[in-house]
């Protein structure tokens, strides 16, 4: 018993993260044998591998997928079958991994265990990455691998062994195979070891040694390995595309990128919320407002807050993952295509309250950054200035083309380490936890009522097969058109979606569309909604 307590005290954050998982996990029920946003492009390749032992793709994406397939197919294997089940048991493994690195990465810092368990616990309570980890989307595997690569570089800060330049260059080139912008962490890296080290022989060494390797893995993987398998018909030409938009465009992509970043910075302030409590006695101490200064801020909010108006781009701003009140893309015609109001939402003031409340954390969070940037240790300092950096040119890389909210989740997670030395954790202190438990609820609940009404559409695709209907003469909706149905000449038709359609004659919904017939309903419950009541519904085209 004593070596027991031993070891539960000594990991009791640990334990406290993992049970917090567990019964995250059980209350959201991950279950269910259905495609989740785009991760049918990412399985399509792990079914084939499980079932006919060949790496066959179908559609266009830009992720390089290559270490999730082998991942995910792994998983299915020892499962026996192929199953997004297992898909999504898979991510969800990576994301409790991806808490502990977080935590462990924190103490590294020099951060108190009960601060580094807060930032864990508001890392995984974020929207974006609790949503995500139940889907077999790239963004949680992509992440926790980068929390790995700044482990990495961060012991090597402390300590100059090639060991931590070795693991560096395995887990960059590790996250580069999921995502292209991990390969970026090489030529990065360097460039921080030649401003750190002012210009040494030994820093320029590194920073050509990394770079050369980047580049190399960069077009072997794209030039040689690609071919070789037979798989780069499935890749969008993402750096040519970049490059052309610079090259042909360069007002409209600065005045994009500004855009984008403006939505970061919102963004930013909203998820940093939970952490706002736990750093306001050192607010209040920095920042000391005055009424000159409050009416500053407050009027230069107001007047983004204006703008944003004017060009209709209101929180959430359509993200992917975050929208009205709840999580998920509602990927049906009713609601995506035809923008029928079929799904409950909130009045749009609340959208308008939570962007104002946003500009006003990200502004004070910034603000106490600033004010606090050499109070930083020297370890601190180091890391962050080249967090800051890679930061930087990741953003860069991701904001120009298609912008979603989850592309912003490893830039979340330097904001949330900017803020964890500035914050004061007191057991007593239980007020400070509300927003950090309220996020929590909202995730979890949202989450599960994400893959409730997909239960419940998986249902309402097996009653139209069950009734003979082949996926050409319905609309499934984005994930089975795909999925069972993806071919790359589309006619598309007035009121059509974009989504392979051949026949529209079927079509499963979240509720009624005019000229068309409830044929079925599936019931299942809004958790967020109070258990709300609500069906997924089959609806048949009216002849004529």
């Amino acid at each position: 018993m004593k070596v027991l307590s031993h070891y539960v005290s000594k990991y009791k954050e640990v334990i406290i993260l993992i049970g917090t998982w567990m019964i995250a996990i059980l209350l959201v029920n991950p279950i269910g044998n259905f495609p989740l946003n785009d991760d049918w492009q990412y399985a399509f390749p792990v079914q084939q591998l499980v079932e006919d032992g060949v790496l066959k793709m179908k559609g266009y994406f830009s992720p390089n997928i290559i270490l999730q397939v082998g991942w995910g197919a792994l998983w299915c294997l020892m499962g026996g079958v192929f199953s997004f089940t297992f898909l999504r048991f898979s991510t969800l493994v990576l994301a409790v991994l991806g808490t502990i690195l977080f935590f462990h990465l924190c103490k590294r810092l020099g951060f108190k265990p009960n601060v580094a368990l807060v930032g864990a616990l508001v890392f995984l309570s974020s929207p974006l990455y609790f949503n995500l980890s139940f889907s077999f989307m790239t963004d949680v595997p992509f992440v926790m691998l980068l929390i790995g690569t700044n482990m990495a570089a961060l012991a090597y800060m402390e300590v100059e062994k090639w060991k931590w330049l070795i693991l560096i260059c395995i887990l960059s080139i590790g996250s580069f195979l999921i995502r292209q912008p991990g390969i970026l962490f090489l030529p990065i890296f360097g460039a921080w070891v030649i401003l750190n080290e002012r210009g040494s022989l030994k820093s320029w060494m590194l920073f050509f040694g990394f770079t050369i390797l980047g580049v190399a893995t960069y077009f072997g993987y794209d030039k040689v390995i690609k071919p070789l398998i037979g798989i780069s018909d499935n890749f969008l030409p993402v750096s040519s595309l970049y490059l052309n938009t610079i090259l042909e465009q360069p007002l409209i992509f600065v005045k994009e990128l500004f855009k984008k970043f403006v939505k970061i910075w919102i963004y930013f302030g909203f998820y940093a919320l939970p952490i706002l409590p736990f750093v306001w006695p050192r607010v209040r101490s920095t920042l000391k407002f005055r009424p000159l200064q409050i009416v500053g801020i407050l009027a230069a909010n107001l007047a983004l807050l204006y703008y944003l108006h004017s060009i209709q781009k209101i929180f959430p701003f359509g993200g992917n993952i975050l929208y009205n009140y709840g999580l998920g893309p509602e990927l049906l015609k009713d609601v995506y295509t035809l923008q029928i109001q079929n799904t409950p939402q909130l009045p749009i003031f609340n959208m308008y309250g939570l962007n104002f409340i946003s500009q006003i954390s990200a502004t004070i969070l910034c603000m106490l950054i600033w004010k606090n940037r050499t109070s930083y240790t020297s370890l601190q300092q180091r890391f962050f200035s080249f967090l800051l950096l890679f930061s930087l040119g990741y953003l860069l890389v991701m904001s120009i083309l298609n912008f979603f909210d989850r592309y912003i989740m490893f830039p979340i997670v330097v904001f949330f380490l900017l803020l964890l030395p500035f914050a004061k954790v007191e057991k007593s202190s239980w007020k400070t936890y509300i927003p950090l438990i309220l996020m929590g609820v909202f995730s979890l609940l949202a989450t599960h009522d994400y893959l409730s009404w997909n239960r419940a559409k998986h249902e309402a695709f097996n009653w139209l097969q069950a009734n003979e209907v082949s996926i050409t003469e319905m609309d499934a909706g984005f994930e089975y058109n795909g999925f069972y149905n993806f071919f790359l000449d589309r006619d598309i038709q007035e009121g059509q979606s974009h989504w392979w359609i051949t026949d529209d004659t079927w079509t499963i919904s979240f509720g009624s569309i005019p000229k068309h017939d409830i044929a079925h309903k599936i019931e299942y419950r809004r958790w967020l909604w109070g258990g709300k009541k609500d069906f997924i519904h089959i609806l048949r085209k009216k002849a004529g």
